[in-house]
């Protein structure tokens, strides 16, 4: 069956940190040890973040009390997400020649945020048909509700749609669900089983 949809997870495929991962980065940015930020950062309260529950200053009071950080750090907080990551232009451009053929589309777990950051900063242009957030469905990958969330926006099936995300346990929810999916380690390797997966659909 013919591929009608390519869809991108955001955070660690399309957006990039500028060096390191996101929790080693936030952690040298804030002081504190990589092991209680990614504590933090996978707890309920992260979750209600990105479900669009809490704002951004409740869930950086919560983040910095359990660091045992001054909230005077949320200045640096609010830095980081904007100053320390980037969009992987190259990746974007093989989106765009994507898009010529087919359907595209970003699936993300993110905050209320993401779109002002995308319009002010993250910059994608036209490369994308939907942005399918956490944050506006209020569903959470890799509940795979949001999966079908997403092929229902886009309307195509599931064996009609790639996925591509960085987070094997996302990756393997899509593909339980009927999705041909790729584990994005970075971008050359993404895009060529991508690649592949196209042909074969």
């Amino acid at each position: 069956m013919a591929i009608k949809a390519v869809i991108f997870d955001m955070a660690g495929v399309v957006l990039l940190t500028v060096k390191g991962n996101f929790n080693c980065l936030l952690a040298e940015r804030l002081g504190a040890r990589v092991e209680d930020v990614a504590r933090v950062m996978s707890d309920e309260v992260n979750d209600r973040w990105d479900l669009g529950e809490i704002s951004d200053d409740e869930f950086y009071t919560h983040l910095l009390t359990e660091l045992k950080q001054p909230l005077e750090k949320k200045s640096i907080l609010e830095s980081f997400v904007i100053d320390d990551f980037y969009v992987d232009q190259e990746l974007l451009q093989f989106v765009h020649e994507l898009h010529k053929s087919c359907r595209t589309a970003l699936l993300t777990n993110f905050p209320a945020h993401l779109h002002d950051f995308m319009r002010i900063k993250w910059k994608t242009g036209s490369a994308f048909d939907h942005v399918i957030a956490s944050c506006d469905v209020k569903l959470l990958k890799p509940d795979p509700r949001i999966y079908q969330a997403a092929l229902n926006i886009l309307g195509c099936e599931a064996e009609e749609a790639i996925f591509a995300d960085d987070r094997l346990i996302n990756v393997e929810a899509a593909r339980a669900v009927g999705i041909r999916s790729v584990h994005y380690q970075n971008r050359e390797q993404g895009i060529r089983d991508i690649e592949a997966l196209l042909k074969t659909g």
